[in-house]
């Protein structure tokens, strides 16, 4: 048995007799409440399932109908105090007078007993008491707190009205209450009433419209669950639908809609063609135009700055996004039958920079007018999946439209080259101190996009757009090697010789990569792409390009560019010279016209490491990023007892998702793999742990180490893992990452790194389970302040939503904590989940927050003199696996003859049930000394266990040993503490 060390933390010891009397404590259901949770699950199903009769109803989901499933699910009948009942029964009628007599005697004689006694009957007997509440204003779905006394500790015998109208309590506790300020929620004053007794806050809660300042953070964001959602962002090969609405403003409305209309059709044909040629038609492009432009709710410079940034006021995109999706829809259009939605907004001619490369599920504006005004906007809109979006204005050239299109598709390579994020733009130069740093933007659409270039190779390969067998790829080593190679350009229809390629690909490690590739102007042709490519004195209108692609951590403020030629600016034609003296590699174009058109060339690749042995540039560390889920595959924590993960493992034997759920104040594992790439491995390479509390959107740089390690060595092409001790301290949730700290001769230190934001989470209950408050940080990774817009993701049926923001303004590198909440809002049993196989609704919410900042651009491009549009830039995110677990508990004995040097431990859990997770912990004289093993409960919900009581030096201390109890990461039953006894040896 494994032997860790730890310090008890003293409320382990102070809550001995408290847990001693949790164990008497229980809820006997009222069978009228247990009739109306099946009933209200199968309402929530029904109504789930059944279609209805308009778009607008199939989408929309309000928070209000939010509050009818739970009450229907989850509804309580109101309850006074029941003086003589035993401690374990709740409340069933109220009585006038207070009888300390008619108590059982069992709970006067104790006074922790009957302080918990008390508490339950108080709020009963004197009523509530509101101290205070926060914030004292805000936009409807808001989560309002509420201080006090004598609220009830059961969520649902709180009735709380504001101005009035009923609003749902979320979490509830003696003390402080968690209220959701619904969408017909008007300014007025905050009404606890708890049987025959109503409490009155001091003054009003104000209801306050959309913040749409330049420094103002977002509104909330309340969403039903409509399903799993896709992974991820659009898939470019086959058809991508997209749905473009006009929006107008109340001052600038077009004299001729028709013609604008006929404008976008145009551009977006041109689009369709784009793809179509670019990807061999891989890439369907469909679009449809809504008939009447969406009205916005002000006028234009209540949107569109044109006199400063000339662009989308920051806080305003999600209002137009907002309208432009109900007015899609009140046309009947199905938002789930899209995968973009093209916000147009109508600027007159006037030039604005146009958005891409953000996503959403939820679409969520209040205007903050009473509810009962006929004009008042409330839009709540969930999708079954969620889509991207993109801003533009009716007359921007149709190559914007291509490239901010290109920015919501996937398989693109990232900062850290993994190809599972959107477009980048890294080949632009306006934003650079020397512009002339970014040479490939003339030959990229993800640069110049007003000349029309098609995209380079890295992008062409990673978009799938080439057949494997027109990928030429060579990897680079230190043997002496030589190569001829003919490469033909990207025409209009994909080549078919066997004996010419498309692309060559020249790999030098995962950080860095070489792609040659032959460029054509059109001609007389019907290509539509690379007519304005530089080609300088070049026969046929074309010849080579190199283009050097650093698979690094490239920063938003970063002064390097992702994508960037290795000549000058131009294609190049026969007797030219491209190299890379460093690694002795040389790229000769020896004929530049073996064939018109397509035109083919033929190159030389060659390289002779016969240089001094220099181990520079030679070999290349990593550790694998983040997936789209925020998780790292080299990245795992493994707890007591060691080597059996909570989850399966993957090809390479590292476990799935975060390996096992951490154990507080016990000794984990975390654990990490190192690789090496290149052409040699890697010696005594140090390896930094980092943890920080909580998990988070973004990364301002305050991580906090936990230890070192050095790996003696990592052979050529191999990994090896290392890990390091971790003891949490406390019960939250953490984000991890590690760090190979960069060596010479290393070609990158870029992706020497990867995080780890996932951790599970249970929402524990029975009718209905309860809403689980997950504290989340969004960080600011750039040095000034930026708006850090947030997107919520995969929320499943029969699971409710809420952060309390759409976007968070932030300081250079600060950050700021909000609660994200996450609801299972039916009972518990219609989720699948344990042994539960037939529940109606997924038992596992696997949710997701991603975070994005925006990043604009104020010189204009060198040829086409328009200004770069602007996008999203992701910058990370956390994913909440939130299971539905039943509220349990745990009560547990030690067996009375048994043998000195060890304690056999009986207990059983409540509700009974079989093949549980127990951890069974021993806490030795010492205070520090931990023995701990693992079981699982029989089918009656009973488990035995034998734990060694011996020290490392095996031997018995003598004193005072602590057992324990754990329901930990069981698949039925929430996690859970016994009582904890107490042997002298």
């Amino acid at each position: 048995m494994a032997k860790h060390t730890r310090t008890i933390p003293l409320r382990t010891r102070a809550s001995t007799k408290k847990s001693l009397i949790a164990g008497r404590k229980g809820k006997t259901q009222n069978p009228a409440h247990k009739s109306a949770a099946n009933m209200g699950a199968r309402r929530l199903e029904r109504k789930a399932a059944e279609p209805s009769r308009a778009h607008k109803a199939r989408a929309t989901v309000s928070q209000d109908q939010t509050v009818k499933a739970e009450r229907q699910v989850g509804k309580l009948e109101n309850r006074g105090p029941a003086l003589a009942t035993p401690i374990g029964k709740a409340p069933s009628r109220p009585l006038e007078v207070f009888n300390l007599n008619k108590i059982d005697p069992a709970i006067r004689k104790s006074p922790i007993r009957l302080k918990d006694w008390l508490d339950l009957h108080l709020p009963w007997l004197v009523g509530p008491h509101i101290a205070s509440f926060e914030p004292s204003n805000g936009q409807r779905g808001t989560i309002m707190t509420v201080r006090g006394s004598n609220f009830a500790p059961t969520r649902t015998d709180n009735l709380v009205t504001i101005g009035g109208t009923s609003a749902p309590v979320l979490a509830a506790s003696n003390n402080e209450l968690k209220v959701l300020v619904t969408k017909d929620v008007d300014t007025g004053p905050v009404e606890i009433k708890v049987g025959t007794h109503t409490a009155t806050g001091v003054g009003n809660f104000e209801i306050t419209g959309y913040p749409g300042g330049s420094d103002e953070d977002g509104p909330p964001v309340f969403a039903m669950g409509a399903g799993a959602g896709d992974a991820g962002d659009v898939n470019p090969i086959g058809t991508i639908r997209v749905l473009a609405v006009v929006c107008q403003a109340a001052d600038k409305v077009p004299a001729n809609l028709a013609n604008v209309r006929t404008a976008l059709n145009d551009r977006w044909t041109n689009v369709q063609t784009f793809y179509n040629q670019a990807s061999y038609t891989r890439t369907n492009v469909q679009f449809d135009i809504v008939n009447a432009a969406a009205a916005l709710d002000g006028n234009f410079a209540d949107f569109v700055d044109l006199a400063g940034a000339q662009n989308v006021i920051s806080g305003q995109k999600n209002r137009m996004a907002a309208i432009a999706a109900q007015h899609a829809q009140d046309e009947g259009f199905d938002l789930n039958n899209y995968q973009m939605l093209c916000v147009v907004i109508f600027t007159n001619g006037a030039f604005i920079r146009a958005w891409g490369g953000v996503d959403t599920q939820n679409f969520s504006y209040d205007d903050g007018k009473p509810a009962s005004d006929s004009t008042h906007i409330h839009i709540d809109i969930t999708l079954a999946q969620k889509i991207n979006l993109l801003w533009i204005n009716e007359n921007a050239n149709w190559g914007r439209f291509a490239h901010e299109f290109g920015h919501n598709i996937v398989s693109a390579p990232t900062e850290t080259g993994d190809g599972s994020a959107t477009l980048g733009e890294d080949v632009y130069g306006s934003d650079l101190v020397d512009p002339g740093a970014a040479t490939a933007q003339e030959f990229e659409l993800m640069g110049d996009h007003d000349s029309h270039p098609i995209f380079t190779g890295y992008h062409l390969e990673k978009l799938g757009y080439y057949q494997g067998v027109n990928i030429k790829e060579l990897q680079w080593d230190r043997n002496p090697h030589s190569e001829e190679v003919d490469l033909i350009a990207h025409g209009l229809a994909e080549d078919n010789n066997a004996n010419r390629f498309h692309l060559l690909k020249i790999k030098i490690s995962n950080a860095l990569t070489y792609f040659v590739e032959v460029r054509q102007r059109p001609g007389t042709t019907t290509q539509i792409f690379d007519d304005s490519i530089p080609v300088g004195a070049a026969p046929n209108q074309g010849g080579v390009i190199v283009t050097r692609v650093i698979a690094d951590e490239m920063h938003n403020n970063q002064q390097t560019r992702f994508i960037t030629l290795m000549h000058d600016d131009r294609v190049q034609i026969a007797n030219d010279i491209i190299e890379d003296p460093a690694r002795a590699l040389r790229i000769t174009v020896l004929n530049d016209s073996v064939q018109a058109r397509p035109l083919v060339c033929r190159v030389r690749v060659e390289w002779s490491q016969t240089i001094a042995d220099d181990p520079n540039g030679s070999f290349d560390l990593n550790v694998e990023p983040w997936d789209s889920n925020w998780q790292s595959p080299d990245i795992w924590v493994d707890r007591d007892p060691f080597g059996a993960f909570d989850n399966g493992t993957d090809s390479q034997g590292r476990p799935l998702g975060n390996g096992d759920k951490p154990w507080v104040n016990h000794i984990n594992q975390f654990t990490a793999r190192v690789h090496v790439s290149g052409a040699m491995g890697a010696s005594n390479v140090k390896v930094t742990f980092y943890a920080i509390t909580p998990p988070g959107v973004g990364d301002n740089g305050n991580w906090a180490p936990i230890s070192v390690k050095t790996i003696a060595n990592i052979p050529q092409s191999g990994a090896i893992d290392t890990f390091c001790n971790w003891v949490p301290v406390v019960g939250k949730h953490t984000c991890l990452k590690v760090y190979a700290s960069q060596q010479f001769g290393e070609i990158s230190g870029g992706n020497n790194g990867a995080q780890e934001n996932v951790f599970e989470f249970q929402a524990a209950g029975s009718s209905p389970a309860d809403p689980l408050f997950i504290k989340t940080a969004v960080r600011n990774p750039l040095d000034e302040p930026r708006a850090v817009q947030l997107s919520m993701r995969g929320l499943p049926l029969g699971w409710a939503a809420q952060i309390p923001h759409a976007w968070v303004w932030l300081e250079g590198k600060a950050e700021k904590e909000i609660d994200v909440m996450v609801w299972p809002v039916a009972d518990v049993n219609v989720y699948k989940f344990g042994k539960n196989r037939e529940g109606r609704f997924p038992g596992t919410a696997p949710f997701r927050v991603a975070g994005f900042i925006e990043r604009g651009y104020d010189v204009a491009m060198d040829i086409s003199g328009t200004v770069p549009g602007s996008r999203f830039y992701a910058i990370g995110g956390t994913f909440y696996r939130v299971n539905v677990r039943r509220k349990a508990t745990i009560r547990m004995e030690v067996e009375g003859k048994e043998r000195k040097d060890s304690v056999t431990v009986h207990g059983a859990v409540a509700p009974a049930r079989g093949g549980q997770r127990i951890l069974v912990d021993v806490l030795l004289p010492d205070g520090k000394t931990h023995r701990s093993t693992e079981t699982k409960t029989k089918a009656n919900g009973a488990f035995d266990a034998q734990i060694s009581l011996l020290d490392e030096d095996q031997k018995l201390q003598p004193g005072t040993y602590w057992v324990q109890s754990f329901i930990f990461n069981a698949d039925e039953l929430a996690d859970a503490e016994s009582n904890v006894l107490h042997m002298t040896r």
